[in-house]
């Protein structure tokens, strides 16, 4: 997980910068990380050795999940990148990814019983 996370921020620190008005709309944005962090647990909890395998299950994951919200990689790394120059924004984004989480927790959770 811990290489998933470095070569995340390896992607999103090597990009150039974007303006604000390019980034993703917060709602959105927040719901692409949800699904990002999902894959990060999936694969986390195959409990695999190998960081090269890690990396690759993970970049198939980010793929069908970019797929899934129609965005390509880039506007994603422009758009973290825009959300990380201004923390206030980033925090509030965090704030509504955390949302978002307990929502579908709570909606499996009851799902389940």
């Amino acid at each position: 997980m811990k290489y998933v996370l470095c070569g995340l921020f390896f992607f999103v620190f090597s990009c150039s910068n974007s303006g604000e008005g390019d980034r993703l709309d917060q709602e959105k944005m927040a719901q692409i990380l949800v699904d990002i962090h999902v894959d990060e647990a999936k694969i986390s909890g195959m409990e695999i050795v190998s960081a090269d395998t890690n990396l690759l299950l993970f970049h198939e994951l980010e793929k069908s999940t970019l797929r899934k919200h129609q965005v390509d990689s880039v506007t994603l790394v422009h758009s973290f990148n825009a959300y990380v120059r201004e923390p206030k924004e980033f925090i509030k984004l965090y704030e509504r990814v955390n949302e978002i989480m307990e929502q579908r927790k709570k909606a499996t959770e009851t799902s389940h019983r």
